[in-house]
C-alpha cells in the first residue's frame, strides 16, 4: 500500500513574490511603529533593541525613533559578511522604515489617555504580529534579532526563545530606571511580543526563508 504523502511533500513551498515581500515587509514596520508609538505614550519599554531604545529615550534627549537606528547601524555591519548582503540590506531598509513610522504614527495618532496594560498588551502584540510579518520575509527587526537568527542558524536554537532570554536581560533594567509598576508592565508587553513570535514563528509548520 502507497504510504500518505507527508504535508511538506503534499504542498511544495512557494517563494514569496517581490511585491508579497514589499507588502509583508511595509505592513510588519507599520504595526511594530504602532507599536513602539503605544508603549512610549506610556512610558514602557520592551524587548530587543526596541526596548533600549525606548528606555535610552526617556533619559537622553534623543527620539526612540532615532535611537533605534543608531544602535542597529553597528550590529548590521558587523554581521555583515555572516548573514549576507541580501539580508543585512533588507534589514536595514526595514530599520529605517521602521524609524519613519514611529514618528508619522506619533504625529497622525493623538492618544489622549492610555493605561499601562492596554499599552504592554495591545502595543506588545502589535510588535509581535509586526515582528513575525518582517521575519517571514526573511528580513530582521533590530540588530538583535539579527544576532538571534544569527544564533538559530549557528547553534540550532529556537529563535523566539532566544530573543525572549535577550529580552528578559534588557527588561529587568526597567525596574531599577522605571519604578516598579512601570518595570512590571514592561515585562509584560515583552512576554506578550515574544510569545506571538514563540507561538506563530514556527518553521515546522509554516516554511519561510528564515
Amino acid at each position: 500500500m502507497t504510504e500518505p504523502l507527508s504535508e511538506s511533500a503534499a504542498s511544495p513551498t512557494v517563494p514569496h513574490t517581490l511585491v508579497e515581500d514589499i507588502f509583508g515587509i511595509a505592513n510588519g514596520c507599520l504595526l511594530i511603529g504602532l507599536g513602539l508609538d503605544l508603549l512610549h505614550e506610556a512610558r514602557l519599554i520592551t524587548g530587543g533593541v526596541a526596548g533600549v531604545a525606548l528606555l535610552l529615550s526617556y533619559v537622553l534627549p534623543y527620539p526612540p525613533g532615532s535611537l533605534f537606528t543608531w544602535i542597529n547601524l553597528p550590529i548590521f555591519a558587523l554581521f555583515w559578511s555572516r548573514l549576507g548582503t541580501a539580508y543585512i540590506l533588507r534589514t536595514t531598509i526595514a530599520t529605517l522604515a521602521i524609524m519613519a513610522l514611529v514618528d508619522v504614527v506619533a504625529a497622525n495618532l493623538v492618544i489622549a489617555r492610555i493605561s499601562m496594560p492596554m499599552a504592554a498588551i495591545v502595543g506588545g502584540t502589535a510588535l509581535g504580529i509586526g515582528i513575525l510579518a518582517v521575519t517571514r520575509h526573511a528580513t530582521g527587526v533590530g540588530g538583535l534579532a539579527v544576532i538571534a537568527r544569527w544564533l538559530s542558524q549557528w547553534k540550532g536554537w529556537h529563535f523566539g526563545a532566544i530573543c525572549m532570554a535577550i529580552d528578559a536581560v534588557i527588561v529587568s533594567s526597567a525596574f531599577a530606571v522605571l519604578g516598579f509598576e512601570r518595570g512590571f508592565w514592561s515585562l509584560v508587553a515583552a512576554l506578550v511580543m515574544n510569545g506571538v513570535v514563540l507561538v506563530w514563528h514556527r518553521p515546522d509548520r509554516y516554511r519561510s526563508e528564515v
